[in-house]
């Protein structure tokens, strides 16, 4: 725990005074030397504050130069000059470099024992390393406390705390799973995860490169450590820090790396008690629209940083297999795990993060039997705030309703145009229309597949000529008897669309 030229200058019983360098004052002093060397700098490892009387500054203006450059070069923190013993003060071609390389110059008067200056550094840094060690016991039992309390979320949130940074916690994979605070810059959050990927089983600090709105982010550094317990890894543990890390940090964060782990490791009958809990707390939210206040803070830790995704599985013969394949796909993957039965027949819904897609859907149920696997209808709800997984699981039921058995999970954002067919009532007033006034029309040759050219092309003839193959004459000949034979005025634009949808679902 190092202090400044700035704060020793402002210990008033050692009268010292600053005579050059006053832009490099704040640099840290790890340790404080007297020296009357010409070169100390092969006994020096940078940090030090040197003090001497002037005997072995070499001569002249060149010396006094080279002098100060070779410490600096060698990252002195500083240079006490004594000044009555062997030189009344000190050279001006030293107080001159010093102001050129930047090395803060202070006088030391006579009354003043290079010993009181060294032991007043020595003093004040380690009541600072007793003051930071008893700052991080506190903090280590405030993280461990919140530990038994809130589980991951609340750790990573007291070690955001006591480290003055952001904790993020990843999956195997890198993916960022929950982070504190979570408006993390997105650019930074990447960064982290691409640092935890390239030191998958080694503890790693590298500095901040990517571009960030955070001014502190910009020059700060990235930890990333593997949460592992013997060989079972169970993702990473990120902080980004606005500066170079500390011992204190150090501290920390593998104490809240051992937390998480003893938190993954937990037994599985009280895992499976979590889950139940977890199971519960969201079938409380779905059933009071989501808007309880013990129930919705704990649903929501199934949130990442862009929310909350809901995963809706319908058609399964056995859900309480559904179930339990996606409770062990989730706690595998490292992700919270909250899934439940849902309304209506052999449902179930599970909560994802909101960067989650379609192919890690797909992933939670490959456990299972490929006969069962072949019943399912998944649908995956768009992100959502963590707040809103009502809204997220009404989504998740509609993009199911769209999906074919066996046939992968539909995302809800590619529902456009197709999402009047996923509702039972729609489909069938359409089938009734389809009955009532296309089957007649298909039996004659063409005329379907001309009527829907021709509203799928807007009453465009050259379109919808071009879509059949034939010359506009015969698709506008085909389009009115199509008309004729219904009864109907392609004119309204109610019409037209009634028609369009019926045919395109007698055409799925």
């Amino acid at each position: 725990m190092a202090v400044t030229v700035r704060w020793l200058l402002g210990q008033r019983d050692l009268g010292l005074g600053l005579r050059a360098g006053a832009a490099a004052t704040d640099v840290p002093i790890t340790f404080v030397i007297t020296t009357e060397l010409a070169d100390p700098t092969p006994w020096l490892t940078g940090g030090e504050m040197l003090l001497t009387t002037g005997i072995g500054i070499p001569p002249g203006d060149e010396g006094c130069r080279e002098y100060v450059r070779r410490l600096t070069d060698r990252g002195v923190s500083g240079l006490g000059f004594g000044v009555g013993v062997s030189r009344a003060s000190a050279p001006s071609a030293l107080v001159d470099a010093a102001d050129e390389f930047g090395l803060a110059l202070v006088d030391v008067p006579l009354p003043t024992p290079f010993v009181a200056v060294a032991r007043t550094v020595i003093d004040e840094i380690a009541r600072r390393a007793n003051a930071a060690q008893a700052a991080a016991g506190r903090a280590q039992q405030r993280m461990t406390r919140a530990a038994v309390a809130g589980g991951p979320s609340a750790t990573l949130r007291e070690l955001s705390v006591g480290s003055g940074g952001a904790a993020l916690l990843l999956d195997r994979g890198g993916r960022v799973v929950q982070a504190h605070p979570a408006e993390l810059d997105p650019a930074v959050a990447r960064e982290v995860g691409e640092q935890a990927r390239a030191h998958v089983a080694a503890s790693a600090a590298g500095p901040v490169t990517a571009p960030s709105t955070d001014p502190a982010a910009r020059h700060g550094t990235i930890v990333t450590q593997p949460i592992r317990v013997g060989d079972r890894g169970h993702g990473h543990l990120g902080v980004v820090l606005p500066r170079e890390p500390s011992a204190t940090d150090h501290v920390l964060i593998g104490h809240a790396n051992s937390l998480l782990a003893l938190d993954f490791e937990r037994p599985l009958r009280l895992r499976l008690a979590q889950w139940r809990m977890n199971a519960a707390a969201l079938r409380l939210v779905l059933s009071a629209g989501g808007d309880l206040d013990e129930a919705a803070p704990l649903v929501a830790e199934a949130a990442d940083p862009s929310g909350v995704r809901a995963l809706m599985i319908r058609g399964g013969a056995d859900p309480e297999a559904v179930i339990a394949a996606v409770r062990a796909a989730l706690h595998d993957a490292g992700r919270p795990v909250f899934v439940s039965e849902a309304a209506g027949p052999g449902g179930v819904v599970a909560l994802l993060g909101g960067d989650d897609g379609p192919a890690f859907a797909d992933a939670l149920v490959a456990g299972l039997a490929p006969g069962e696997r072949g019943r399912l209808q998944l649908g995956l709800g768009a992100p959502h705030a963590p707040g809103a997984v009502a809204e997220a699981v009404a989504a998740a039921e509609l993009a199911a309703r769209a999906a074919r058995p066996g046939g992968g999970t539909v995302d809800a954002a590619a529902l456009a145009g197709r999402t009047l067919f996923t509702d039972p009532g729609t489909r069938d007033a359409l089938a009734r229309l389809d009955r009532a006034l296309l089957d007649p029309l298909r039996a004659h040759d063409g005329l379907a597949q001309a009527l829907r050219a021709y509203l799928e092309h807007h009453g465009q003839w050259e379109g919808t000529a071009a879509a059949l193959g034939v010359h506009r004459h015969t698709a506008r000949a085909r389009v009115e008897r199509a008309e004729e034979l219904l009864g109907v005025d392609l004119k309204s634009a109610r019409v037209r669309a009634e028609l369009l949808l019926a045919l395109l679902l007698g055409d799925e």
